[in-house]
């Protein structure tokens, strides 16, 4: 049994976070907390399975999705097998500690008779004054939006803000233009600075939670942390979502921070800053480094990647997709090892986010169908089988359908719906607003949204000629025995048939999405949009160096041209150059900003009525908006609140409790329509004010 690096590394971070949390010291018991939960079981997991034949990055993102997935079944494992014994805290600090280091003692035994040395080589860190350049430079990304989000808090100056997203796309343009001396192996580095740069700056713009169905999530996880164990909280389908559950419970219990919100948040953020380097991994098996570079880059600037924190579920499901189709793809894998991977993986996924292990799923079904049809006319290499289809319904049976029950009923519902309104293709008013802006109405910004709306468009165009050149270029692009044609120009290798079969079904779910009414009502385009581009975004940069021959300039000059204001336009820079206040990052005004930004005078309202009102009492919200505030801030059930009465002028009961757009703006939203309070003001008429601040009020009918 051999004790190697590996050893000394793994037992110096088990002493050092037992000793941390033990005294309870501040900040080292929060960074080795972090260090113990988000490297250690990745590590001793990847030691053992030993994929020795794959590159760093790929170590080093399968160790971060290897350990989140641990997390999330011994957790669960642990707090069954407790409960089942009556122990009523399995989540507690003191259970999870001892848990967490009896397994990982064990798996460190595992390690060491298998030889204990270090699966991640030590790369030469001799690097010319060019090199340091390079490097220095995306360096100073984190610690400027760090610094920025601070400063734009504290004074309401976005410069620094704004200087480091003018930095980051020019930055971009520099490496593609230098991509000759621009070293190959920095191209992880500066994704990696890129995406904690941008969701460091999207995460401490706000003080509280900030999202939508985030603040929801929040309160599945304080209920959670509560309780000390998971179980059935709402009955909704929540409840089959560990990823805003069990996870920030055990990360929180081990850390001990007193900053709840911030840790909730930074949990999402670091496992989703490693998803645009899966993308990379994936791309650069088919396209040169630096155009792989461009598709992570592309992912990068989806708005659902940039708001992580405040999309939890979604981009924890969205990273475990990205790393079943990596490891899916990945043909240096050993094949058994592969399989165990991806079923990780595809289970990790299932118990993160029900809509999108059912959007997942859809494609794996119909990408097997497809695969079925082709293979009777052409010989190619199996990569999905039955197997994996049934396997993928019986797990999403069994967790949706037996163990949590509502998230089976919600995705059946959805179909049923989505079916029955298909009478309703004509009618405007059936689907989303966002459907609307995509085609060019009701756009705020007149002459800049019509700019935006272009650009956007001519990404969807991009990725419209990369699909359409996988099917013309069939036998030139695919991956085929029998072929005797050589790969397409710019393709370093084929494509598996199976890629080329889930590509279609990704197309195929953004025109659905469009063409059938309700299905952009029950399922976020944005988030659909983000899943699909793990495999699309390889086909917007393919798009770009197709469409280069016929202008004859450099391919990466066509794909720029469209990226770069189109990521200038979904952080808000542009928009804020000339003067449009559309970015809540960016600016303290604007409608994004009274509706979404939670005030610390909003927060104490919430706690203060949580404590001073009834256990079973009625409270009252002028919209979904105070709702929010109320379920994330108070922790007050959502069956407790009531968000429609008010705006229907109906009679009210309990309390009413009104927030900053309300007090201070004079606003609340009705069917997302911004109305004036003045026109509800008979809703007050007899109700006696109990609290009140400079943002906030309570009301007692």
């Amino acid at each position: 049994m051999k004790f190697g690096c590996t050893g000394w590394v793994v037992t110096s971070i088990i002493l050092i976070t037992n000793l941390t949390i033990f005294l309870d010291i501040p900040l080292l018991r929060q960074i080795s907390g972090f260090l113990f939960l988000i490297i250690l079981p990745g590590l001793l997991i990847l030691h053992i399975l030993k994929p020795n034949k794959i590159g760093l990055t790929e170590k080093f993102v399968l160790l971060v999705g290897l350990s989140i997935a641990f997390l999330m079944f011994s957790g669960l494992l642990l707090n069954n097998v407790l409960l089942s014994v009556g122990c009523e805290t399995p989540l507690s600090t003191f259970s999870l500690l001892i848990f967490f280091d009896v397994i990982f003692i064990i798996l460190l035994i595992m390690v060491c008779k298998n030889g204990g040395d270090s699966i991640f080589p030590i790369s030469d860190l001799n690097l010319s004054a060019s090199e340091r350049i390079f490097l220095a430079i995306p360096a100073f990304f984190p610690v400027l939006s760090i610094f920025g989000a601070y400063i734009m808090n504290m004074t309401d100056n976005n410069i620094f803000l704004m200087f480091v997203l003018l930095a980051i796309p020019t930055y971009v343009i520099f490496i593609c233009h230098f991509n000759q001396v621009f070293p190959k192996r920095f191209y992880p580095v500066v994704i990696y600075l890129v995406s904690i740069s941008l969701l460091l700056m999207f995460m401490l713009r706000f003080t509280h939670i900030w999202g939508y169905d985030v603040h929801t999530e929040y309160y599945v996880f304080q209920m959670t942390l509560d309780n000390l164990h998971w179980g059935i909280i709402e009955h909704t389908p929540l409840d089959a979502c560990l990823s805003i559950s069990l996870l920030p419970a055990i990360f929180q219990s081990i850390m001990g921070a007193s900053a709840q919100e911030y840790i909730f948040k930074w949990v999402y953020v670091s496992i989703c800053s490693f998803c645009p380097l899966a993308i990379y991994v994936t791309s650069k098996k088919y396209v040169d480094e630096m155009y792989a570079f461009i598709a992570s880059f592309f992912f990068i600037s989806q708005p659902t990647f940039l708001s992580a924190s405040g999309s939890a579920r979604t981009n924890v499901a969205i990273f475990f997709v990205a790393l079943a189709v990596m490891v899916l793809f990945d043909s240096r894998i050993d094949p058994v090892k592969q399989k165990i991977l991806f079923i990780i993986f595809v289970l990790s996924m299932v118990v993160s986010h029900y809509s999108t292990t059912y959007i997942f799923f859809f494609v794996i079904l119909f990408s097997w169908i497809a695969t079925e049809i082709l293979s009777m006319r052409y010989a190619f290499e199996r990569k999905i089988s039955l197997r994996t289809v049934l396997f993928l319904f019986v797990v999403i049976f069994i967790w949706y359908a037996q163990v949590t029950d509502t998230a089976f009923n919600a995705g059946v519902m959805f179909i049923r719906d989505t079916v029955m309104n298909l009478n309703n293709f004509f009618i405007e008013e059936s689907r989303t607003e966002m459907f609307n802006q995509l085609f060019g109405r009701n756009l705020a910004y007149s002459l800049l949204s019509k700019v935006n709306l272009l650009i956007t468009w001519g990404t969807f165009i991009l990725i419209g000629i990369g699909v359409l050149t996988m099917i013309k270029n069939f036998q030139e692009m695919i991956d085929m025995p029998d072929t005797t044609l050589k790969k397409l120009y710019f393709l370093k290798t084929k494509f598996e048939m199976e890629y080329l079969t889930m590509v279609l079904v990704c197309s195929g779910l953004l025109v659905a999405i469009i063409v059938l009414p309700y299905l952009s009502i029950g399922y976020d385009i944005y988030r659909l949009y983000s899943l699909v581009l793990i495999l699309l975004s390889i086909c917007f940069v393919m798009g770009g160096r197709v469409l280069s021959k016929y202008f004859r300039l450099k391919p990466y000059l066509i794909i720029l041209v469209i990226l770069i204001p189109y990521f200038m336009f979904v952080t808000g820079v542009l928009y804020q150059m000339f003067g449009a206040p559309v970015s809540i990052i960016l600016n303290s005004k604007g409608g994004d900003y009274n509706r979404e930004y939670v005030h610390d005078s909003e927060s104490c309202a919430a706690k203060w009525l949580m404590m001073n009102s009834g256990k079973n009492s009625r409270i009252s919200v002028s919209d979904t908006f105070g709702k929010h505030r109320l379920i994330s801030q108070g922790k007050i059930p959502p069956n407790r609140i009531d968000d429609h009465s008010f705006p229907r002028h109906e009679e009210l009961q309990g309390y009413i409790y009104l927030y900053y757009n309300n007090v201070v703006k004079g606003k609340l939203v009705v069917n997302s329509t911004s109305c004036n309070m003045s026109d509800y003001s008979d809703m007050l008429i007899g109700k006696s004010k109990i609290y009140g601040d400079d943002n906030s009020e309570v009301y007692k009918t």
